[in-house]
């Protein structure tokens, strides 16, 4: 699947539909800490407003939507950012109760708040997203549903995976440190995601 398509297939759930896994992956209460650096494609500073959170997306019901859980700090003078997560996703934000795949978004929307859907929200809002990366977090690493999907390279708990394109198939997510995710800055439309479901 070429890299537009699935562009516009992850974009279509974030903005249309109803719109981070390590070795040292860490359970609820923890805390488990992303780092990343700053891509910014565009020739303009970032907003003096621009905030980061992160979009669980869910496809294990009948519509797609994503739900906002999770929020971190950019630091613009050093192209850099952080988050950390404390807290187990809430089931809404979870696919089949057992996996959760979320995307780091950089918004304007100083509205936007814990269970929103990014697709309530104006396009124009969101300045960037982390396309290439995702937060996984995995339930249950012997649930049935992820038996035979990449979900069983990811430990239980929190991680970060990289998306890899499978031939033939849905991409997938293969574990990375939670320290390499880049965040990029531009239009959504050049932007590439990882096209997982």
């Amino acid at each position: 699947m070429d890299s537009q398509v699935r562009a516009r297939s992850l974009l279509a759930v974030l903005t249309a539909s109803a719109l981070v896994g390590c070795d040292d992956a860490t359970g609820p209460g923890n805390g488990f800490v992303i780092q990343g650096s700053i891509q910014n494609n565009t020739a303009a500073a970032l907003p003096t407003d621009v905030r980061l959170v992160v979009a669980w997306v869910v496809s294990s019901g009948s519509s797609d939507y994503s739900y906002v859980f999770g929020e971190g700090t950019i630091n613009a003078s050093a192209g850099t950012f952080e988050l950390t997560l404390t807290d187990r996703p809430p089931d809404a934000a979870l696919n089949a109760s057992a996996l959760g795949v979320g995307i780091i978004v950089a918004t304007t929307n100083a509205a936007l708040s814990a269970g929103d859907d990014l697709s309530d929200i104006p396009e124009a809002d969101i300045v960037g997203a982390a396309g290439r990366y995702g937060v996984i977090y995995v339930v249950d690493s012997t649930a049935d549903v992820l038996t035979g999907s990449w979900a069983e390279n990811f430990e239980e708990g929190y991680g970060v995976g990289e998306g890899m394109e499978v031939p033939g198939s849905f991409d997938a997510f293969v574990p990375v440190d939670p320290s390499d995710v880049v965040l990029v800055i531009d239009d959504l439309s050049n932007i590439e995601f990882v096209n997982w479901t």
